[in-house]
């Protein structure tokens, strides 16, 4: 087991994990946070047409082992022909 720690960044509020959690590897770390990142993207969408959402694995040395980024960039466009 390998104690990781995840973190989110909503581009407002950044969610520092400091108690870490036991995985059976990165691999496993990297699903969970992709798991959360998916989660948190589905709420996040609806309020902004401009978001970035991004999700980091830390090791115990405090190095990030992977990272991971959303990004929502919507707009409205003006039709050619009314």
């Amino acid at each position: 087991m390998t104690k990781l720690y995840l973190d989110f960044d909503d581009g407002r509020s950044q969610l520092r994990d400091e108690d870490g959690i036991d995985y059976p590897d990165e691999k496993a770390a990297r699903t969970e946070v992709l798991k959360v990142l998916s989660e948190i993207a589905k709420d996040a969408v609806p309020k902004s047409d401009q978001q970035v959402l991004t999700a980091t694995v830390r090791n115990a040395s405090g190095d990030t082992v992977y990272s991971a980024k959303v990004t929502v960039s919507g707009g409205w466009h003006k039709p050619r022909h009314p």
